[in-house]
């Protein structure tokens, strides 16, 4: 049986950071800066300067889902390296998604050559990551460390890159503590993987 690439999709396949605070601009008025990583933070309203409340963070993110994900692009030899990666590994998407956005997600990613299953996750992704393992040789691929704690915990044999593909994000993310590696760029990370899957790195 193949090894399996267990890949989160924002920041890691597509960027999310640039076309989300493109369409909040555009579409809803709001300014977002990246202050901190702290998105609903650092969202203003552009007419009078108004923080963004917290509790309208997650219908404004819903509305991106919906409305905006064509907006989002491959991250810098993300598709490439995939194409070369899944000649010999199965690939899947594990998302953090609402499930009701999956499907737009699902016809994206196939839009663009990566016809891989795309599972739709709530919460911390550790339990995934040990089902969609199981016993095979496994990398799981995500930007947020709170991820990599939990597939840490609940899959340690598998290995884990922490990945963040948007530039404006990089320095406000520290390096996830229970990954086994840091890299943001796909040129250096499918070395990695591979060498991983072939057991050449522990």
């Amino acid at each position: 049986m193949k090894p399996i690439l267990i890949l989160d999709c924002d920041e890691v396949i597509l960027e999310f950071a640039g076309p989300f605070q493109r369409w909040l601009r555009d579409a809803r008025n709001i300014e977002l800066r990246f202050d901190s990583f702290a998105l609903a933070g650092n969202m203003r309203h552009i007419g009078d300067g108004r923080l963004v409340d917290m509790k309208e963070f997650p219908p404004l993110l819903d509305d991106f889902f919906a409305e905006g994900q064509h907006l989002q692009v491959p991250a810098e030899l993300a598709l490439e390296s995939l194409a070369e990666l899944r000649r010999d590994m199965d690939i899947v998407v594990l998302t953090n998604i609402p499930a009701a956005f999956r499907d737009i997600r699902t016809e994206m990613l196939h839009g663009l050559g990566l016809d891989v299953p795309v599972h739709a996750n709530d919460g911390p992704k550790g339990r995934m990551v040990k089902e969609l393992a199981g016993d095979r040789r496994a990398v799981f691929v995500d930007d947020l460390p709170p991820h990599h704690e939990s597939a840490a915990k609940h899959a340690p044999h598998v290995g884990r890159l922490h990945m963040v593909a948007d530039e404006q994000l990089r320095g406000l993310i520290p390096a996830a503590s229970h990954a086994h590696v840091r890299m943001d760029r796909w040129a250096d990370a499918r070395h990695w993987i591979s060498d991983w899957m072939e057991g050449r790195t522990a």
